[in-house]
Parts: C-alpha cells; sequence; structure tokens
C-alpha cells in the first residue's frame, strides 16, 4: 500500500498544480477589460424620414470617428433604413471630397429571398474638382423610376480621409437623402428630404 501511495502522489502534486495554473489564467482572462470606443474621437447621429411625402422612408444612424496618432484614420456610418414599398427612390449617402469609400456593407432588402442586397446597392463618384461631394451610395434607389418593393435593413459605411489634403481643423459633412414624388409635369424627384450631418476633425471640438 505505502508503495502505491509512493507512485500516486507525485502525480496528483502535479494535478493540483495545473488545475491551479488554469484556474489563475481563466481569473485571469475575466478580468481583463474588453476595450470600448477605443480611440473614437466623435459620435455623431442622424435621423432622417420622407415627411414631405406619403412616404415612410427613413434612416437613422450613427457616424464614429476613430483617429491613429493624432490622424483621422477611419470614419464609419452605420445606418438602419426603411424604404416604402412605393418609394422607388430609397436612401442615399454623399461623401465629401477628400474622402473615399474603403468598404460597403449592406443587409437591405432583409428577409427577402429573390433579392440579394449586393444588388441593391450603386456607387457613384464624380470627377468634377469643384464638387461638394465625391461619392454617392444609393440604397434601394431604382433609376427607371420603378418600385423596388421596399423594405428594412443596416448600412455600414466606411470612409478614409487624404490626410495629404485635409487638416485637423477641418469639419466635413456627410449628407443623406430619402424618399422621391412625381411633380406636377411629370417631373420625378428623388432626395426630396434630406440632411447634413457636420463632423469635426479636432478633439477640442
Amino acid at each position: 500500500m505505502k508503495s502505491k501511495l509512493k507512485y500516486i502522489a507525485p502525480y496528483a502534486l502535479i494535478t493540483l498544480i495545473v488545475f491551479f495554473s488554469w484556474l489563475l489564467t481563466h481569473q485571469d482572462n475575466k478580468s481583463d477589460e474588453t476595450s470600448v470606443n477605443d480611440k473614437i474621437t466623435h459620435i455623431r447621429s442622424f435621423h432622417l424620414s420622407s415627411d414631405s411625402t406619403k412616404l415612410k422612408t427613413v434612416a437613422s444612424g450613427t457616424v464614429f470617428v476613430k483617429d491613429n496618432e493624432r490622424l483621422i484614420k477611419d470614419v464609419q456610418i452605420i445606418a438602419r433604413i426603411e424604404i416604402d414599398p412605393a418609394d422607388w427612390g430609397g436612401v442615399a449617402f454623399y461623401i465629401p471630397d477628400k474622402w473615399h469609400v474603403s468598404s460597403i456593407l449592406n443587409s437591405y432588402p432583409e428577409n427577402k429571398v429573390q433579392s440579394k442586397p449586393t444588388n441593391n446597392v450603386s456607387t457613384w463618384t464624380t470627377e468634377s474638382k469643384n464638387s461638394k461631394w465625391n461619392t454617392m451610395i444609393e440604397i434601394g434607389r431604382n433609376r427607371s423610376y420603378k418600385y423596388t418593393g421596399g423594405g428594412t435593413g443596416t448600412v455600414v459605411i466606411n470612409i478614409q480621409p487624404d490626410n495629404k489634403a485635409i487638416s485637423k481643423t477641418d469639419i466635413f459633412t456627410i449628407g443623406v437623402e430619402v424618399g422621391s414624388k412625381e411633380e406636377d409635369g411629370g417631373i420625378k424627384v428623388m432626395g426630396t428630404d434630406s440632411v447634413e450631418v457636420p463632423v469635426s476633425m479636432s478633439r477640442d471640438e
């Protein structure tokens, strides 16, 4: 019996050491704090609806500004949209000059098997040097003026600046528009309601 205990004891000790090491490691992991809003300098929200028409199209979201070593590194626009079934104008986002779009995520229209979200996004870029806007991103817009069937979805747009062409004291503006209508005489109008979201580049805003 003593002989068996002689061999079992070292293994038991090793098992206890491993167990306590595992316990300490997991306790340390639990105590680690997850970073929240890391390097986010500004947060701006917006809400827009097609109030000037009978349509019920809405775009509501937030703009997050992130910097890195005192340079604006990335701006993220996250919006929840709802487009009226009778609205061919949908929702559009306008990105200012000296900025470029790095990526777009889109789920509109959600829960519609026959419609692909990638087919409901159009990106237009101007070559004009005098334009206020550099890029326009359209969601659920039909330039043939036909109803798209509407729906809901989430859009995430990441944009980045040309740090050589902008200043930390600049204030840039993101444009958002919704809705459509037909005026007297058959004139088609898209973007019946709009809002501009000003965002400062400076930490000292």
